[in-house]
């Protein structure tokens, strides 16, 4: 049977209790010394302790080093003549929901995948009151597709609740008036309006996308 893989969290979560055991041992072995009147045998257990706690935070030390989490390459909005054509992007950053699956979206996704997710589409459904906080899970979400979905005046109002978010496709979704106050709180939105847009995407190269590129930096 294939072992499992131990996840980035759950060796940060040893290297730290490590090098806490390893602080509170070299503690202990400290203040036995004060006890004792400074014999050779505390002292060398003080040593030996002191070694311990430096290996527990150099290995603290490299496990961040490694695990360090770096930002994804910004998203490659390009407008084709009624198609969007977005990328970089693979099979693993983008989800594609329906009305039954939008009311648990998220909850039989791997923990690892979720910074995958990139984009999610929600055409022509009726958006519940807490998908807003199902999508708050994806740290890195740029892009939502919501054309010709219902969706609440609250939906609109908490955008800035999603870090990432840089695009939204809201064709049908949103009244003028709202996205004229939602425009002007969240500036840094691009929204999409007008004719319905088909997505397309893929990596850079596969698609050779032409025209402006719009990215979330």
């Amino acid at each position: 049977m294939a072992q499992k893989k131990l996840s980035a969290m759950t060796i940060t979560q040893v290297a730290v209790a490590l090098a806490v055991l390893t602080t509170v041992i070299a503690m202990v072995a400290s203040g036995s010394i004060v006890v004792s009147g400074g014999r050779s045998f505390e002292e060398g257990v003080h040593s030996v302790a002191l070694g311990f706690m430096l290996a527990a935070y150099v290995f603290l030390i490299l496990v961040i080093m490694v695990f360090k989490k770096t930002p994804p390459e910004p998203l490659c909005v390009v407008d084709q003549d009624g198609f969007l054509s977005v990328s970089p992007c693979d099979r693993e950053g983008f989800i594609v929901l329906d009305q039954v699956s939008i009311r648990c979206a998220f909850q039989n996704i791997e923990r690892q995948r979720l910074p995958a997710v990139r984009i999610v589409v929600a055409r022509l459904l009726t958006i519940p009151d807490d998908f807003l906080d199902s999508l708050s899970f994806l740290p890195n979400l740029t892009l939502l597709d919501v054309q010709g979905a219902t969706v609440s005046k609250d939906f609109w109002n908490r955008l800035e609740d999603l870090p990432s978010i840089s695009h939204v496709l809201a064709t049908n979704a949103i009244s003028k008036e709202l996205l004229r106050d939602v425009s002007i709180s969240l500036p840094e939105i691009k929204f999409w309006l007008g004719q319905e847009r088909k997505l397309v995407i893929g990596s850079k190269a596969a698609m050779n996308p032409t025209g402006s590129c719009y990215n979330e930096s």
